[in-house]
């Protein structure tokens, strides 16, 4: 090389390497969209309003005359008799708790289960190991004095597991659909060990390849049964320490049945478990005698659609009763039972309304409070409080708001409340035991009023329309942009979940979404399908996914593009999961009225997906043909006309990237465009970069005209 040019080729090194120390982070993906800096205004100040109209550490004093709570950076005291809020200034650090700071649970993977548990004593670990169960002497807390190594005691609970028939942990499907994070659990006394039995041998291997992007890749081997499938077979077994007698649970003998949810009752005379059928559509707790195996059944319900499999049951101090959590009536509600088997009688008791949430049990009181959805607002919960024998049901909050983050007084005098809607900024009151209004605690600054006046922000709306069926009526959000226009052509965007059982739309306050500020009207529909509208509504889509749930999402554009504002030319729809499953299915099924989608990891067909998911709603393919060809994207591919972007992660376990591959081989074979992005390291969950992907794509082909500022 001449020596020039390798004192040049030097130099320019050089250059770069300073240049590279001093190089500014990249800009923004959406720095170049017109509406960017209306975009980052808004972000902030979305963020602060919506936080505010809060308050912390509520604490009532033993004498009952007052209260005390942290607003802002100071606390204040509360006279509960005249009402008069006094300043007591910045608040003293709260007191750490005394003792030894308790041991943290190891952290769990999505769908896998915990390999190790901890007996209540402190003086066991149980092991998952080489797919086998041990029991070791505990390690000491931190600062303790050592064990000695010789005293270590070791106990092979289990021998001759394999990785297809394992003691001590569970499942794929077991860990994501049932929620199954722990396979070994202790009885309060610390004398018993209850395990899983895993058996997987019948079941088909399902393979992703790992290292994507290295030079040769890698395999990932799971057991993952897809609906109409082969399941593992879990049975139940249980060992005593002082016996080292190992009991197996009679959990019954049905193969395809779901045995999850173990746990030994508080007072130890149990091991109880839940289980359901195939279909799901029934729902067992079970109790089984510790020492012999023996089992009885505690509770049954069915539904003629599905049941739900993880009810609440919370057992009260004397160890026996449990309030219930039931949908018998179509409605949740919930029930005092007792351990017997025995019902005891109702708690919530409401007609046509679902209960939500368990707020506070108070047995020395005599109270129990909940929350349930007792307005003429389906989407807005009330605080409701009843005695345990079913007396004395009082609803304790009126306004159409929705009411949340409850502090009850010890003496059941007051309670703090946070209130809200869409449209109506949150507030924290003190109300009393009548259900009264006393005294508002943070009141709104006009600071925050005259921010949302600067930019201009439009109010959020709750909006209601007809469902498909013409009479069920169903909710949704739309959010517009900053200085809003409504003699202009808006493009509206859909942003989608809709899974059955999920959350659908909530009346709680955003003051605004920052997306909008490129343009876009910005709505959620909650359709058919989702929870806490009742039984009916909740399975209106049984046996029929991606066709009620769907059509409910075109009737809700339809429903909006009757406003003038709303450009019916350009409607976009994107989500992730089963949000994407149903963005690229609109496009599908409704091409006239979805013209830009982007479906993050879609099922493209239900017969991809798992076991217990899908037949909870769709049954398997061969009791459900029909339904299941309706539901798949393939049987629409044909029908494409608008844009389609489809984002998949290459080593999802989840919905596996075969359904994007599927779809994209159908559309291809129709001869159909569509655009694809894909992430060689993601998961289920998608790398930042989709977010800012998503919103250029809708940008590109939706058109949105720059804000006009006022």
């Amino acid at each position: 090389m001449n020596r020039w040019l390798k004192i040049f080729s030097c130099l320019a090194v050089s250059c770069c390497a300073a240049e590279s120390a001093e190089k500014k982070p990249p800009p923004h993906p959406l720095a170049h969209l017109p509406g960017f800096e209306s975009f980052q205004r808004v972000r902030e100040a979305t963020a602060m309003l919506s936080g505010a109209g809060r308050v912390s550490r509520v604490e009532w004093a033993d004498d009952g005359r007052s209260m005390t709570f942290v607003r802002g950076t100071n606390q204040f005291r509360l006279s509960l008799g005249d009402f008069s809020i006094k300043d007591l200034g910045k608040p003293s650090k709260p007191k750490p708790p005394s003792g030894p700071p308790p041991r943290r649970s190891p952290r769990v993977g999505r769908a896998r289960q915990a390999t190790q548990a901890l007996s209540p004593d402190g003086k066991w670990m149980a092991r998952y190991r080489d797919f086998n169960v041990v029991i070791e002497t505990a390690p000491p807390k931190k600062g303790a004095p050592a064990v000695d190594a010789n005293a270590t005691q070791v106990i092979s609970v289990t021998k001759g597991g394999t990785e297809k028939f394992r003691y001590g942990t569970g499942c794929w499907v077991y860990g994501e659909e049932l929620r199954q994070s722990s396979a070994m659990w202790w009885s309060p006394d610390s004398r018993r060990l209850a395990f899983y039995e895993m058996d997987e041998r019948h079941l088909r291997d399902y393979h992703l390849t790992t290292g994507n992007t290295a030079n040769y890749t890698d395999v990932q081997t799971v057991r993952y049964p897809k609906s109409g499938d082969a399941n593992p077979v879990a049975g139940l077994l249980i060992y005593d320490r002082q016996t080292r007698r190992t009991t197996r649970v009679n959990v019954g003998g049905d193969p395809t049945q779901y045995i999850f949810n173990a746990r030994f009752a508080p007072d130890g005379s149990a091991l109880l478990f839940n289980r359901t059928n195939r279909r799901q559509d029934t729902l067992e707790i079970v109790a089984a005698d510790p020492a012999t195996g023996r089992t009885r059944v505690v509770v049954r319900e069915q539904q003629p659609a599905w049941q739900n499999n993880l009810s609440l049951m919370r057992f009260l101090d004397d160890k026996k009763r449990f309030i219930w959590e039931t949908e018998r009536t179509g409605w949740k509600q919930y029930e005092l039972r007792h351990l017997n088997g025995s019902r005891l009688g109702p708690l919530s008791n409401l007609k046509g309304k679902p209960a939500t949430a368990l707020v506070k049990v108070d047995e020395t009181s005599g109270w129990i409070y909940f929350t349930a959805r007792s307005g003429g607002n389906p989407l807005n919960d009330h605080l409701h409080r009843v005695r345990p024998d079913g007396t004395g049901h009082t609803r304790l909050t009126r306004n159409a708001l929705y009411y949340s983050t409850f502090n009850i007084s010890p003496d059941h005098k007051w309670f703090v409340a946070r209130r809200e809607a869409v449209g109506v900024p949150p507030v924290m009151a003190l109300f009393d035991a009548k259900g009264n209004e006393v005294v508002v605690l943070t009141e709104r600054p006009d600071a925050d009023k005259k921010m949302e006046a600067e930019l201009g922000l439009a109010k959020p709306e709750l909006f209601a329309c007809k469902a498909t069926d013409g009479k069920t009526i169903i909710y949704g959000t739309l959010y517009k942009p900053a200085n809003f226009d409504p003699k202009r052509k808006y493009p509206l965007l859909v942003s989608v979940y809709g899974g059955p059982s999920s959350r659908g739309v909530s009346n709680r306050y955003s003051a605004a979404n920052p997306y909008c500020e490129f343009g876009f009207l910005v709505a959620t529909i909650a359709n058919r399908g989702t929870a806490a509208r009742g039984k009916a509504f909740e399975t209106a889509g049984y046996l029929k996914l991606g066709t009620v749930d769907l059509d409910d999402q075109a009737a809700g554009v339809r429903h909006l593009a009757k406003r003038a504002y709303v450009d019916a030319t350009r409607v976009g729809i994107a989500g992730h999961s089963y949000g994407g499953y149903m963005s690229a299915l609109a496009l599908l099924r409704y091409p006239d009225v979805f013209h830009v989608g982007v479906a993050g990891a879609p099922v493209t067909d239900w017969k991809n997906y798992d076991t217990i998911y899908t037949e909870r709603y769709m049954r398997t393919p061969k009791e459900n043909p029909d339904g299941y060809r309706a539901g798949s994207c393939l049987t629409h591919a044909k029908n494409l006309k608008g844009k389609l972007l489809l984002l998949h992660g290459l080593i999802d376990d989840n919905v596996h990237p075969a359904n994007t591959w599927q779809l994209a081989d159908t559309l291809q074979r129709a001869g159909k465009q569509f655009d694809m992005m894909i992430y060689p390291r993601s998961k289920h969950g998608l790398i930042s970069h989709s977010s800012s992907l998503r919103w250029l794509y809708l940008h590109r082909h939706l058109r949105p005209q720059p804000i006009l500022k006022k």
